[in-house]
């Protein structure tokens, strides 16, 4: 293999090492996102049981001095009964006293109604709670986590930059020329390997004179199928 195959064939496995690492490195915004969801549906929950909580207590409260309410009606009707000097007005009054009443009772259910919200809500509180600061402490276990692996990604694709500049310095003007055209055309992969008869990227199978230049390593080829160049490895045996 001539020294500008060699430093291509380098080329090809800094780049194929730097296309798999920011895919890796690219999956972290969406890691996040998920923890994140999952606190932000916790928090959701939990704030959800705080309103209809405040919610049934405020009308609880409201329905209680609605009751209040009836039952000076109540009083005040039946301080009426002593007044009352026919039987008309006595059973005018009770009419009125009953109709009060009817009303209490149908206000004292819904408020008993309010009341069960508000315990069951009390009662279901705490998991919630508890869910809520497990998620919280997952997230933060996590984002420590991806934060050393985005740093940790970060410095080995700069090494790998480097490297790649390196070797890219070596080549002729019009070979690195061609070099970066592909490379920033075609997805960070400029360079591919001839893997059996096919293109190692796209798997294109190669017409038989290429894959005899290639396996004489004298000449940089080009796929058919995606336009890369193609290199067998210099540890392929084929021959």
């Amino acid at each position: 293999m001539t020294d500008e195959l060699r430093t291509h064939w380098e080329l090809h496995l800094l780049d194929e090492e730097s296309v798999r690492l920011e895919t890796e490195r690219a999956q972290i915004p969406a890691e996040r996102q998920t923890h994140e969801r999952r606190v932000a549906a916790s928090k959701r929950s939990l704030a959800q049981l705080d309103q209809r909580s405040e919610e049934a207590q405020l009308k609880r409260r409201s329905l209680e001095r609605d009751l209040a309410a009836l039952d000076v009606q109540v009083r005040h009707f039946e301080h009426q009964l002593e007044s009352v000097t026919d039987q008309r007005q006595f059973e005018a009054v009770h009419h009125e006293i009953a109709n009060v009443k009817a009303k209490r009772d149908g206000l004292e259910t819904e408020a008993l109604e309010r009341l069960e919200v508000e315990e069951t809500c009390a009662t279901e509180r705490p998991a919630l709670v508890a869910d809520l600061a497990k998620v919280e402490s997952a997230w933060s276990e996590a984002s420590a986590l991806l934060d050393r692996r985005d740093a940790r990604l970060g410095a080995r694709l700069a090494e790998l930059d480097a490297g790649r500049s390196r070797f890219a310095s070596a080549l002729e003007g019009a070979a690195r020329t061609r070099y970066d055209r592909l490379r920033s055309g075609r997805s960070g992969r400029a360079i591919a390997a001839l893997i059996g008869n096919a293109c190692g990227t796209c798997q294109s199978a190669q017409p038989p004179h290429a894959l005899q230049e290639a396996r004489k390593r004298a000449t940089l080829l080009m796929c058919e199928g995606c336009g890369r160049l193609l290199l067998l490895s210099p540890e392929d045996p084929a021959a």
